[in-house]
């Protein structure tokens, strides 16, 4: 990126990511990047996180976070659970791919998000800024609020709209055919 969105001015580069310097770090490209959630399982309870940043500061949220850059939607899933809850997650199905609007400072941006289905032996703790609570809950009785765009993705996935795998199979490993 060689100039700024906001202001057209030449950017610099600091740590790998390019800089104005009259707006800071340019994170569109960062934060266009891909997601990776999880519906974590418990019996019949699900774990979600009280998100400690915007947007939706304050919601309940499937876990999760962005992809870094040459890393797999798989391994962010499980690096997003124990950043932000503490937990080693187990992916045991897959649920789908959401395009959903993502708000940024000044900008509204569109992001695509991996969504998997997991297990964990784990007690859920805070061990990250980016979250104010995280715990077990009955699906049929959530949190509010609630990210928006959640509810779709936990309403298909109360629907059993979610590919379950064998311990041989992973996205990563799918061939089709």
């Amino acid at each position: 990126m060689r100039h700024c969105y906001d202001c057209g001015q030449p950017s610099a580069e600091a740590n790998g990511i390019p800089t104005c310097a009259q707006h800071g770090p340019l994170w569109k490209l960062v934060q266009q990047g891909p997601t990776a959630n999880v519906i974590v399982e418990r019996g019949d309870l699900i774990l979600l996180a009280k998100r400690g940043l915007e947007p939706w500061y304050g919601h309940w949220c499937i876990p999760g976070g962005f992809v870094d850059y040459g890393e797999h939607p798989e391994d962010a899933a499980r690096r997003e659970l124990m950043e932000e809850a503490g937990v080693r997650v187990r992916l045991t199905g897959f649920l789908g791919i959401y395009v959903a609007q993502y708000q940024r400072p000044g900008a509204m941006d569109w992001i695509q998000n991996t969504v998997y289905v997991g297990a964990t032996d784990d007690e859920p703790v805070i061990n990250d800024h980016e979250m104010l609570d995280v715990g077990w809950f009955d699906p049929n009785d959530l949190p509010d609020p609630m990210v928006p765009a959640h509810l779709v993705r936990l309403a298909d996935w109360s629907a059993g709209r979610v590919w379950r795998w064998t311990d041989q199979t992973s996205a990563g490993s799918f061939e089709p055919g």
